[in-house]
């Protein structure tokens, strides 16, 4: 997953502070080329992140970005084909999203510590050729490296053939191709306005013992923030 592409081979990467920028171009003309991937991980009544430091300009949120990039576990992986970042995939513990975790479309199935899936951008010109389907498998490989009992995704239910930015969290298709099953249908009584979703589940083996509980979530959010090695001719 982690090896260099050349020749316009897919290698699928971790996101460090160096390629922050790459993610800019996977979402240039799209929603979030605006969002850097801070919407899910924050709610409307946080008025600033990291030490009162507010992300309300594009060179903030970048700079949040990166700081995201420097902990132990990074917020995301990047896909490259060749030297071109062509992917991005969000990936983390569902404490991590503040949005997910309080919103009413997304409430916990039950108390295993899972990790999340809260989107997925293509860059234009690369869709359609199973590339989202291979950053979801990457995003649970890397979640099993650092304990994940299972990986989690709140995708449309809704399978039809939509334009691309507005299926940024994929559709149960996708997730089902992947290896996900569903544990939970679309919940009733939600506003006519919002997308249905399900709740898309892939359990890692050996991991989600029915007694998991939130300390494992815990033991996450302490995780030493530093930066990462450097790689050749970076």
């Amino acid at each position: 997953m982690a090896k260099r592409a050349s020749d316009g081979e897919l290698a699928i990467r971790p996101l460090t502070p160096a390629h922050v920028a790459d993610l800019k171009v996977v979402t240039a003309g799209t929603w979030g080329s605006a969002c850097w991937d801070l919407f899910p991980r924050y709610t409307a009544k946080d008025k600033s992140v990291f030490g009162g430091v507010p992300a309300d300009t594009e060179e903030r949120r970048r700079a949040v970005m990166a700081r995201l990039a420097r902990r132990r576990t990074a917020p995301g992986l990047i896909a490259y084909r060749g030297r071109e970042p062509v992917g991005w995939v969000a990936i983390g513990p569902r404490f991590d999203f503040a949005r997910i975790a309080a919103s009413r479309a997304t409430p916990p199935v039950d108390e295993l510590a899972v990790w999340v899936i809260p989107c997925i951008t293509v860059r234009r010109g690369n869709r359609g050729k199973g590339l989202a389907v291979a950053m979801i498998r990457a995003a649970v490989e890397y979640a099993a490296k650092f304990d994940a009992p299972a990986v989690e995704a709140y995708p449309r239910a809704d399978n039809s053939r939509l334009h691309d930015d507005f299926v940024f969290f994929g559709n149960e298709a996708m997730f089902r191709k992947a290896g996900f099953r569903q544990v939970r249908g679309a919940l009733p009584n939600m506003p006519k306005s919002w997308v249905p979703r399900v709740t898309m589940r892939q359990v890692i083996r050996g991991r989600a013992s029915p007694g998991a509980r939130a300390s494992r979530e815990r033991r996450g959010s302490a995780l030493a923030i530093r930066s990462p090695q450097k790689k050749p001719g970076e």
